[in-house]
């Protein structure tokens, strides 16, 4: 059954895409994951194997990628306190840690597969930061409003604009530096992680 979340109190807004299939709205990446939504009041509701899309007012999720209307579960964002999301066989792990599903983790996915994984080398760092990320990844989303796991925030943000400068660029110079630039910042992004992980650990064995 669909809910939708504040629909009465808060309508949607019209618009074009008001008026498009649910299975083309907003941003979403076709992959199944788990979503763990925790609404203004405290209520959290749990979907797993599930397929996820957001517009600027709404997350829409379904079990099935086409997003019937009539199976399609609705959140108003304005109604949201925060979305967990675990998203299946994706290698995006501080990414998504830090900042979540949406255009951000779409450009940098892109980023990845059109610069990163062609070249020997930027496999050979893909491989690398698929080995170390993991439990960095996990203790940023145990703490999703610890000051490191914000710097992240903000600088896969950052990189996220970069990504999305250089695929506009049709100059090859810009987007070779824009490239560079991306990857330097990324791995300062990294690095932050890494040391933002190690004191979070601490103050959790100091904590038990």
């Amino acid at each position: 059954m669909s809910i939708d979340e504040g629909s009465e109190t808060n309508p949607e807004p019209e618009s074009d895409d008001a008026e498009r299939p649910l299975s083309e709205r907003g941003v979403g990446d076709g992959r199944e994951k788990h979503v763990l939504v925790v609404t203004a009041s405290g209520k959290e509701i749990d979907h797993d194997e599930v397929f996820l899309r957001h517009t600027e007012t709404e997350y829409l999720v379904c079990a099935d990628p086409d997003f019937p209307p009539g199976e399609t579960t609705r959140y108003r964002k304005e109604n949201i306190d925060r979305v967990k999301i675990t998203q299946h066989h994706s290698n995006c792990f501080i990414t998504t840690a830090a900042a979540g599903e949406g255009p951000t983790l779409d450009s940098l996915r892109g980023f990845r597969a059109d610069v990163m994984t062609p070249t020997r080398s930027g496999r050979a760092l893909l491989r690398v930061y698929e080995a170390l990320s993991p439990p960095i990844a996990a203790t940023l989303d145990r703490h999703p409003e610890a000051a490191a796991t914000r710097l992240v925030r903000w600088l896969v943000g950052r990189c996220g604009s970069l990504a999305d400068r250089r695929r506009a660029s049709t100059a090859d110079g810009e987007r070779a530096v824009l490239s560079l630039a991306l990857i330097g910042l990324y791995v300062v992004g990294i690095c932050v992680a890494a040391l933002g992980h190690g004191w979070l650990r601490g103050r959790e064995r100091i904590a038990r």
